[in-house]
């Protein structure tokens, strides 16, 4: 008997997830994702600067696991060594400077960098890069995936989408099908922008925390590379904006974002003038408006979706939303 096979499009945590929960029920799973490599928002980004070359893990910071599979699978990390315990002084700052420790579970960085929790998750899986689909072809139990180059794969009895809300809606609307209730759930959907700076430094700074949760101003978080586990390179931080400031300043010039932020950190802690700087602009960085469960399936039970943006703002989530979504196709639940 010919096993049945499934195509996900979106190799981050919620498409592994799937993979997994699929290949497990005995499915034949393909991912496809548009970026060149596995990472999204765990990316890690290695950058030449005059310094040295510093790897930045410039999305997810870190991560938190409170149910029983994801706790699971960051063990498993941790030994093979794709990830480690994150136990540097993390605190939150408001703006008269009154710090108080920020608790939380135990918190999880990648090793060397946040991607390998990516690579973690694909291991053993068949996950293609750099092909990015624009539209599904033919019917339930027979979709062909039709790419960007305009190559194709198929047929697949399956589809599992975990791209973010705004990317999906525009997949299904090009594609063969009615998908009413997915499209209207991502159009409820809300994600919040944020924009990045990674700043080196020519010598060493210590504002006496590894990370900071920031109240008021621009910038809402500021993380110093340097706490990480296993880092050793230059002097190093990553400063995210808060959701408000990036909508203003979503379409700001690389330079302005850097000098801005960079100058609030300077006001508030210190930083110097970095050595090196580069901006990146995450258009979908944390969710704000969930649908609230963590799977949605076509009428025919062939096509469907998930990760973070139908639950909230935790990579976590990205795990629970694609495990569900891999138990609905199954026809599990």
């Amino acid at each position: 008997m010919t096993r049945p096979n499934a195509a996900i499009i979106g190799a981050g945590l919620a498409g592994a997830a799937c993979a997994r929960q699929l290949t497990a029920a005995g499915y034949e799973v393909v991912l496809f994702d548009k970026g060149r490599g596995p990472g999204g928002r765990l990316s890690t980004r290695r950058a030449d600067t005059p310094l040295g070359e510093i790897a930045f893990d410039h999305g997810a910071q870190f991560l938190t696991a409170r149910s029983d599979s994801f706790r699971a699978f960051l063990a498993q990390a941790c030994n093979d060594g794709f990830a480690a315990e994150w136990a540097g002084r993390v605190v939150s700052i408001d703006r008269g400077g009154n710090s108080v420790p920020l608790k939380a579970d135990t918190r999880y960085v990648g090793t060397p960098g946040m991607n390998a929790i990516v690579k973690a998750a694909l291991h053993e899986l068949d996950a293609r890069f750099a092909h990015r689909v624009t539209r599904l072809s033919g019917k339930p139990g027979a979709w062909t995936l039709r790419f960007e180059d305009g190559s194709k794969a198929g047929p697949f009895d399956r589809i599992a989408i975990t791209i973010p809300p705004e990317q999906l809606i525009d997949l299904l609307a090009r594609s063969d099908g009615d998908f009413p209730e997915m499209i209207l759930e991502a159009r409820d959907a809300r994600i919040a922008p944020c924009q990045a700076v990674m700043a080196a430094f020519d010598a060493p700074f210590d504002p006496g925390f590894a990370g900071a949760k920031l109240l008021g101003g621009g910038v809402r978080w500021i993380a110093r590379i340097n706490s990480r586990p296993g880092y050793s390179g230059p002097e190093a931080y990553v400063l995210h904006a808060s959701p408000d400031w990036s909508r203003v300043h979503l379409d700001a010039e690389p330079e302005d974002v850097i000098r801005t932020l960079c100058e609030e950190m300077f006001v508030r802690f210190g930083l110097p003038r970095p050595d090196w700087a580069s901006a990146h602009r995450w258009l979908y960085a944390l969710s704000e408006e969930a649908p609230g469960t963590p799977a949605a399936i076509d009428e025919t039970g062939t096509v469907g979706c998930g990760g973070d943006w139908r639950l909230g703002p935790r990579a976590e989530f990205a795990w629970t939303s694609g495990e569900a979504l891999a138990q609905r196709l199954a026809g599990k639940l």
